[in-house]
């Protein structure tokens, strides 16, 4: 096994020592000989988060499909279940980690299948959470699948960056973590809730029938519904950038790592800072404002995984 290279001087991220090189190798030990157990039951339960996400999605579909109104609470309860079972998971992955490596909190966000599991739990706590007095159904069905997508590429095992895993202990590190994700899933919700409201405007431009767009909230309710997200998104982001800052000053002497989605988060939080700016400040509303908050996803598109591409580093684990 060949660990990482003393790196020149000057680079933020410096050489591991003997104990660090001894976690990492005892982790890819355990991995090799002990994580069969682990590993089936941390299948077991992804299987099962992902097969109540989709059978709420059914009924989600179901509802929306029919022409009466019904009552969609199996479906909302089907996604409680699904982020229950998740949650335990979540744990499983966790603890299972920190027990192996002195007992120090790991998260499970340290390979591409880990992250995405990750975010779609995230996803899920923000909406039934944070969000839990402006819940609509009809989220459900956009949502659900939505989880599906990213739960399977944590089914496929891919590579570990070790750089990462000896930053867990660090109370700033693991704020900076979770405020990111948190973050990232709110921003995902108002893009949802902004592609309802389009859909929904197109619908009552075109008179469609009424069938269509009676089970949705109003164009009111929806931007409403955007604009919190992004708020909270925006606020949890910035959270995230300060406990990096002062993460990266504690353990390499700077504030601000010099990798691509340190500056991308930078940017993404500067361009939805106009966004609420316009629309709560100045108090632009409507169709053009919510195009605006599609366009800036894509720059939370960019900052969660497209960085990845061009860079080494320690952000390079979620790839």
């Amino acid at each position: 096994m060949s660990f990482p290279r003393k790196r020149e001087s000057g680079s933020p991220i410096k050489a591991f020592g003997d104990d660090t090189l001894y976690q990492i190798a005892s982790l890819t030990t355990f991995a090799r000989n002990d994580g069969e157990n682990s590993m089936s039951l941390a299948f077991f339960l992804l299987s099962g988060v992902t097969a109540v996400y989709l059978a709420a999605f059914v009924f989600f579909l179901r509802e929306f499909l029919s022409a009466e109104t019904k009552s969609t609470s199996w479906a909302s309860r089907l996604i409680e279940l699904g982020f229950l079972i998740h949650t335990l998971l979540i744990f499983t992955q966790t603890f299972t980690l920190s027990d192996k490596l002195s007992s120090q909190f790991h998260l499970p966000v340290t390979t591409l299948g880990e992250a995405s599991g990750f975010f779609a739990w995230s996803l899920a706590f923000v909406y039934l959470i944070l969000l839990r007095q402006l819940k609509m159904e009809t989220f459900g069905l956009i949502l659900t699948p939505a989880l599906v997508l990213f739960l399977i590429p944590a089914f496929f095992p891919f590579q570990v960056n070790p750089a990462s895993l000896i930053h867990f202990h660090d109370t700033y590190f693991l704020l900076h973590i979770l405020s990111a994700f948190f973050s990232y899933a709110s921003f995902a919700l108002s893009f949802i809730a902004a592609l309802l409201y389009l859909a929904l405007d197109r619908a009552l431009k075109q008179k469609t029938s009424a069938s269509f767009y009676h089970k949705l909230l109003s164009l009111d309710d929806l931007e409403h519904f955007i604009f919190r997200t992004i708020f909270l998104g925006f606020f949890l982001l910035g959270i995230a950038i300060l406990s990096g800052a002062f993460w990266s000053k504690s353990a390499f002497g700077t504030f601000l790592l010099r990798e691509p989605k340190s500056f991308a988060s930078l940017l993404t939080w500067a361009v939805y800072l106009v966004i609420i700016y316009l629309h709560g400040i100045l108090m632009r509303k409507g169709r053009r404002m919510v195009l605006m908050s599609l366009g800036a996803f894509v720059l939370v598109l960019f900052t969660f995984l497209g960085t990845s591409i061009f860079q080494t580093g320690l952000h390079v684990g979620i790839r």
